[in-house]
C-alpha cells in the first residue's frame, strides 16, 4: 500500500510538516486545494500551493476541490506528478486531455454520493481515481463504509486498471478495509500528522 501523507491540518505550520513528510516513508505528499465554493472551506491557493511543491522531495499529490476548469489549468501550470479534480466538475474529457498533455498524471475524485457511473466515460482517459470516504472539505471527518462497496463495484465494471486511491478518515482501523476493497493508495491525514514522527503511524498503513 502506498500513502499519501495530507498536511492539510498542518497549514499553519506548513514548512515543519512538509519536512516531515520528506523525512518518512510516505510515497507522495497530498496537497488538498479548497476554493471556498465546491467546499466551504478555503486552502491553498496557487502561491502556497507552489511553494509545498517546491518544499516536496517526494512525488506530488495534488487534490483540487475546486468549481470549475479555469482554476484547474491554473494549478497545472504547477506541474504537480498527480493532479485530481472531480468528476463532479467537469463535462467532457477536453481538461483531462489538456493536463494529460503537460505530462501530469490525472485522477479524478469522486463523492460518497455520487454514483460510480460518472467515473465510465474517463475510464480510459485517466490514471487513477480517488473515493472520498468523507464529504470533501474538512480533515478529521469519520470514515464512510458503505464507499468501499463502490471501489469493489467499480473495480468490476472498469475496463482498464487503475491507481485506486481513498481519502478521508483512513488510520489503522480503516486501513484494511481500504486493502480489502482494492486500493493500493490510501491518502491519511491527521492520523500521520498527529504524531511527531509520521513514520510511527505510516507503518500501519503500509
Amino acid at each position: 500500500m502506498k500513502v499519501s501523507v495530507s498536511v492539510l491540518k498542518e497549514y499553519d505550520n506548513l514548512e515543519v510538516a512538509i519536512d516531515k513528510v520528506n523525512k518518512s516513508s510516505a510515497n507522495y505528499l497530498h496537497i488538498d486545494v479548497m476554493d471556498g465554493i465546491f467546499v466551504n472551506n478555503s486552502k491553498f491557493p496557487l502561491d502556497i500551493c507552489e511553494k509545498a511543491i517546491k518544499l516536496s522531495n517526494k512525488e506530488t499529490d495534488v487534490h483540487l476541490m475546486v468549481n470549475d476548469v479555469e482554476t484547474i489549468k491554473e494549478y497545472a501550470y504547477l506541474k504537480p506528478n498527480r493532479l485530481t479534480f472531480h468528476v463532479e466538475v467537469i463535462k467532457n474529457n477536453e481538461i483531462i486531455k489538456y493536463v494529460k498533455s503537460l505530462g501530469i498524471k490525472v485522477g479524478l475524485a469522486i463523492n460518497p454520493e455520487t454514483n460510480i457511473n460518472e467515473l465510465m466515460p474517463y475510464v480510459n482517459d485517466i490514471d487513477l481515481v480517488l473515493f472520498m470516504s468523507v464529504n470533501p472539505g474538512l480533515g478529521g471527518q469519520k470514515f464512510i463504509n458503505s464507499v468501499t462497496d463502490k471501489i469493489k463495484l467499480f473495480k468490476k465494471l472498469s475496463p482498464k486498471e487503475l491507481d485506486i486511491s481513498i481519502d478521508g478518515g483512513v488510520n489503522n482501523e480503516t486501513i484494511n478495509s481500504c486493502r480489502e476493497a482494492g486500493c493500493n493508495i490510501v491518502v491519511a491525514g491527521s492520523y500521520v500528522t498527529n504524531m511527531d514522527n509520521y513514520d510511527d503511524a505510516i507503518v500501519n498503513l503500509t
